[in-house]
């Protein structure tokens, strides 16, 4: 368990035809983020860089709720995506850079 702006939430590892990992369509997916049970849900054979990347997404799916920015599902699927593939960069560079800033003030 975990908490995004004091709202709890909860990671649970699925097999990967659970009805979890469905969408709305039918469709299945590797990871679904239910903001009704306020847990992610991820395919238990997912590993390495692919499941933190997945996880990666979800999170950003589950503080989106926590925060309570609302968005369409095609945006909240593109701010996902961005945050999952190069939200570690971004981090990363934001600390190097602001350790760099403090330093010289």
């Amino acid at each position: 368990m975990f908490s995004i702006n004091g709202v709890k939430w909860y990671v649970k590892f699925v097999r990967p035809n659970s009805s979890y990992l469905h969408r709305n369509d039918g469709s299945l997916t590797i990871g679904m983020c239910d903001n009704d049970t306020r847990t992610i849900y991820i395919n238990e054979t997912l590993q390495g860089k692919k499941l933190k990347k997945v996880l990666s997404h979800e999170l950003t799916h589950a503080a989106m709720f926590s925060y309570e920015v609302f968005l369409s599902y095609e945006q909240e699927e593109v701010v996902a995506d961005i945050i999952a593939t190069y939200g570690e960069e971004i981090v990363s560079i934001t600390n190097m850079l602001f350790e760099k800033i403090k330093m010289e003030r």
